[in-house]
Formats: structure tokens, sequence, C-alpha cells
């Protein structure tokens, strides 16, 4: 990225107000309501590293990005968050998700200087979301990672190599993807249901995982609902309003209980 990009980005950053250079503060950085049950505490470790996999990743990264932008800040009122080398990135399905847009900073295309543009956006924002153009080496790592830890920023990471970025705390992975709308050749697709599953030394044991839409069909993502079995008619004189157990025909049969139990 040139001198003058890295000079504009300083700019911007320093636009954005106090609020926005104050870091994640002790609590947690927030996550949408629909992932607090699979991410462990309920949000995002500040300044962890945290690894984005399998099919639909990307979306599960617009979806962290909508939950910082919308739930993030002192305040709750909404926070900031970056995307590096994502040229991508869906801002239209992030805002159907919840992102406020104008919390959004966007950087697709930062060259050979990418650590450069990460390590200044760390100072400022509570989330990056980075696709590393390239294997990340020792020391950009090193770097990065003391960055995200002082100024309570998470560092997201998404792409071919975001597996090769040791130090994760926390994996999310997407799995067994189903769309929806599409039927017998025709139709178009409306929305995705998957597993989202949570792995890493801040999700110890054998992870969690929870089915999600990601996204519904109105664009937003929230639980998969647990379907309930259908109600059945019951055929009949119960239909023109009978009981649903008639008595049986004749007397009542005789109930006999023992003296000593203290009824004569």
């Amino acid at each position: 990225m040139p001198e003058a990009a890295l000079r504009d980005l300083a700019a911007a950053l320093e636009a954005t107000g106090p609020a926005a250079l104050t870091g994640a503060g002790p609590g947690t950085v927030p996550v949408l309501p629909a992932l607090r049950t699979v991410v462990p505490g309920g949000g995002l470790r500040p300044g962890s590293v945290v690894g984005l996999d399998g099919p639909g990743a990307a979306s599960l990264g617009l979806a962290l990005a909508a939950g910082v932008s919308r739930h993030g800040g002192e305040d709750g009122a909404g926070g900031w968050c970056a995307v590096v080398g994502l040229p991508g990135f869906g801002v239209a399905a992030a805002a159907g998700m919840g992102a406020a847009p104008e919390r959004l900073l966007l950087v697709d295309e930062p060259g050979d200087r990418w650590p450069d543009v990460v390590a200044a956006l760390a100072e400022a924002v509570e989330l990056v979301l980075l696709c590393p153009p390239e294997r990340p080496g020792a020391a950009a790592v090193r770097r990065l990672s003391a960055l995200a830890r002082k100024h309570g920023c998470v560092l997201t990471l998404t792409g071919a190599f975001a597996r090769d970025w040791p130090g994760a705390r926390l994996r999310l992975r997407v799995e067994d993807p189903v769309w929806e709308g599409l039927a017998g050749g025709h139709g178009r697709l409306t929305g995705r249901r998957v597993q989202v599953v949570a792995e890493g030394r801040d999700a110890p044991g054998a992870g969690r995982r929870a089915s999600l839409w990601l996204p519904a069909p109105d664009g937003t993502v929230r639980p998969v609902e647990t379907a309930r079995p259908p109600l059945e008619l019951v055929p009949g004189a119960v239909a023109a309003g009978a009981p649903v157990h008639p008595r049986p025909s004749g007397p009542p049969p005789l109930v006999r209980v023992p003296a000593e139990e203290g009824i004569a």
C-alpha cells in the first residue's frame, strides 16, 4: 500500500472519533444473539485470535462484523469493525444481518504492506476481519498478535492462510450447509441452514455447536427452530364434541379394598 494511502487510512481512523480509539474494555466483544450460545462466554475474548473455517466461513465473517457494528462500543450502541483483504465482502448482506455500514472500515487491497494496515486498524477498532494475502511470517504474527492483545482487538482470520496463523484461541467452523429454495430445477436460494462449531482453548472439551440460519430467508442470522410434530385430527364423534375417551357401556366395575387399610 503506498504511503499516501496509509496516511489517508490514518486520517480516516482519527475521523472516527475518540470512542473508536478506546479499545474493547474489560468485557467481551459482542456477537449477534444467535451466536451467543455457541461462542463461549457469549462473546469474543478481547485481544484474541479467532479462525474461521468451512463452507460458509465468509458468511460467518459477515455475521461477526454485524455483531460488532450493531452491539459493540462502550455503550453497546455500535462499535467499529475493519475488513482487510476481502474485496468481495458483502456490505448489503452484512447490513441484512444487522450491521451498521457506517461503522465498517474496508481495505479491499492492502498490498504488500498489509501487516502495517492491520497494525494501524488494531488500535482503533474492536474487530479486524483479515484475509491474509500470503502465508504470514513469524514476525508479522508476533507483531499483530501482540498489538491485538494490547488494544483489545479481536483478530479474525479467514481465507486460505487462516490456519497458518498460530495462537488462535478459538476456531469457528461451518458444517453441513443446506440451502433452501430450490426444488425440481427451479426457484431461487432463499436461506441456508448450517451447523456452527466452536473449538479451541476458549471452547474446551468436545467444543460447542448450534444449528443456525446463515442467512435466514429474511437475511438475518437466527437459530433453526426445532420442528414440532403436526397436530392430528381425531376422526369420528370427537369432531362433533363427544368425549375423547367414551365410557364403556354397562355398570361400573366393583372395587374391593381390604378392611385393614381403614375402610369398612
